[in-house]
């Protein structure tokens, strides 16, 4: 008997191993201090140690719940071949009585579209003739954007590093993101709203821009009330956005320092605004212009004036701002933001970036030991880049991303190749973040935060031990119960509860998976299903006793009599289990995961290890009366 028993023996052993191997990476790092985990991402150790232990899902480790709604009134406004005050007006009445009735945007704008009377084909063409074919296509634009977003958004968290992090749909437009373990709110909500355009575009010569403004004076002269307008205007001045965004060093060498003229503006003279309305508001900064904070308010209320977007919609230009402002000398206490007047269309788009890599700048360069990011551009943009440097030698070529001018080098040599080094940033992450936004790809929908929660790592741990401490109680009840009831079968039974546990906990460290609240109910769920096919055994192998049989037979019989009805039992939780976890998200899939290998193990656990406890039991003892 003891040589047939030999190799389960050796079975469970190679089991008991594996499960300890499995098991002890999570053991040792919940023994790490921070200081030792800090020392070990130094030595880029840590993340291949986190790869193996079992982690633990936002309700049990903190972290970010955010909900995220696509824009999908600006989508639509963006899809539009050309645009008038009409279609402006609708997108925007859509736009309020969706939000007040709360319905679909789309649906609401087919209904305002039709009791105007507007055609829409006028405005989107390319979508088809009539209008069921443009709402239809819109929604499928709208669709697609969803889905596009969706996928962006996985690719950058995936790259942040974000233990099972649940990214999913809700409705139509919206979009849940739980980011476990995230502490740093500001990095992590920046990485899902940025939109990412990155642009280069060529930046007009002085004599054109000089012209461009003259042009402008001209065309706001005249008008009375333009410069009480802005004073009073000026008094209420809005801070530009100050969020953090990416800062952007020189790329190609030295900056060179063009003249500009430009009118100096100390004070607000009413004189000057009626003579130079658009010039007054700018200054003259080394090598570009630029406009003081508190004038920054009335020179964006100019820019939208129809005059002002007319000259330059006919000039085939545009003013964008820099990305932040800065004294012109380090004793100036005024902060100035500079103005770059572009070519209105890019010469190249983030769409040709193929790689973007965060690095530490390499020796022999002006950014040695300094964050830069490395781009690398497809083929298309390789010819492109190679084209527009080699024709534009001497130039100034503007780095924009999301609408801000990041920098404007002169363009020193022709570069072929399409590689180019972004460099100036405040530290790694922020090129990392910066990096992981340009190979993850721009949103085709602007996303805008509608709920935010944060949960603290002290409720989190909250968390963690009161769900141990309902494992413990259930389990410590079980093994009693087991015990005083069974009596010595008991004492088997117990053994294999703890030995599925243990499974359990090795498989959820072997598959990377996350532990979360739910899962902690699904392992005390497999915990009363695992007794539930011990006792459907002994009660069985007590039937074979009562029958007058002998221990073992009682054991053989009671087993093969019991294997039927405990597949039966499980395989329907099994398909259940299978269900959750195909259909289910985030917690309810944490939770099937547990399930499903819990049923599978206790399975294991019950068939095989306790009946091998058992005979071997047998084998060594003449008995004739079994303690069940």
């Amino acid at each position: 008997m003891q040589k047939s028993l030999t190799p389960r023996f050796l079975t469970i052993g190679v089991i008991l191993a594996w499960a300890v191997y499995a098991l002890l990476p999570t053991w040792e790092y919940q023994q790490m201090t921070e200081e030792e985990k800090e020392e070990l991402r130094t030595l880029g150790e840590l993340e291949k140690t986190e790869s193996r232990i079992i982690r633990q899902g936002l309700d049990l480790k903190g972290g970010m719940y955010i909900v995220l709604e696509a824009d999908i009134p600006l989508l639509v406004s963006n899809l539009a071949s050309m645009k008038d005050d009409r279609l402006n007006k609708i997108i925007d009445d859509s736009k309020e009585k969706s939000i007040k009735q709360n319905q679909d945007f789309i649906s609401v704008f087919d209904t305002e579209v039709r009791n105007d009377g507007i055609k829409l084909s006028r405005y989107y063409h390319e979508y088809g003739a009539s209008l069921d074919q443009i709402i239809t296509s819109l929604n499928e634009e709208a669709d697609d954007a969803i889905n596009r977003v969706l996928e962006i958004l996985q690719n950058r968290v995936d790259q942040f590093g974000v233990s099972e992090p649940t990214i999913q749909k809700q409705g139509k437009h919206r979009i849940v993101v739980e980011l476990a373990g995230i502490q740093d709110s500001d990095r992590a909500r920046a990485l899902l709203q940025s939109t990412a355009l990155l642009e280069f575009y060529l930046v007009k010569n002085v004599s054109v821009t000089n012209e461009v403004i003259a042009q402008l004076d001209n065309a706001l002269k005249g008008d009375q009330n333009l410069a009480s307008s802005l004073k009073d205007d000026t008094k209420e001045i809005n801070e530009v956005d100050k969020e953090e965004s990416t800062t952007v060093s020189e790329l190609f060498g030295e900056e060179q320092v063009t003249p500009n003229e430009s009118t100096e503006n100390e004070d607000f003279d009413d004189d000057i605004f009626l003579e130079n309305p658009f010039s007054g508001l700018l200054t003259a900064i080394p090598g570009d212009m630029g406009v003081e904070e508190k004038n920054l308010y009335a020179l964006k209320k100019l820019l939208d004036r129809e005059e002002v977007k007319s000259t330059l919609e006919n000039s085939n230009g545009q003013f964008l701002l820099s990305q932040q402002s800065e004294p012109i000398t380090a004793n100036d206490p005024k902060n100035y933001y500079k103005l770059y007047y572009l070519e209105k269309r890019p010469e190249l788009t983030g769409g040709i970036v193929e790689e973007a890599r965060a690095d530490l700048g390499s020796l022999g360069g002006g950014s040695a030991g300094q964050p830069v990011v490395s781009l690398s551009m497809n083929s298309e943009g390789s010819r492109t880049w190679s084209r527009v440097t080699g024709a534009n030698v001497g130039e100034r070529i503007a780095i924009v991303l999301d609408q801000k001018v990041h920098m404007a080098p002169s363009i020193r040599e022709k570069i072929p190749g399409g590689r180019t080094q972004i460099e100036g940033f405040a530290d790694l992450n922020e090129a990392k973040d910066l990096a992981i936004i340009l190979r993850a790809g721009a949103l085709p929908a602007p996303v805008n935060i509608i709920e935010e929660r944060i949960v603290g790592p002290s409720l989190g741990a909250d968390s963690i031990s009161q769900g141990t401490q309902a494992v413990l109680i259930g389990l410590v009840s079980v093994l009693i119960f087991m015990l005083a009831y069974y009596k010595l079968a008991g004492t088997v039974a117990d053994f294999a509860l703890i030995w599925n546990i243990l499974l359990v906990l090795a498989v959820l460290a072997s598959l990377q998976a996350t532990l979360t609240l739910p899962g902690i109910a699904g392992l005390i769920l497999t915990v009363g299903m695992s007794i539930d096919a011990n006792v459907i055994i002994f009660e069985r192998i007590r039937e074979e006793l009562r029958k007058g049989k002998t221990p073992k037979a009682a054991i053989d019989s009671g087993y093969d009599r019991a294997l039927t009805t405990i597949i039966d039992a499980n395989v329907t939780t099994l398909i259940a289990s299978l269900v959750l976890y195909q259909f289910g998200t985030g917690p309810i899939k944490g939770f099937a995961t547990v399930l499903f290998w819990g049923i599978l193990i206790s399975m294991f656990t019950a068939v095989f290890i306790t009946r091998t406890i058992f005979n071997a039991y047998i084998s060594s003892r003449s008995l004739t009366k079994l303690s069940i």
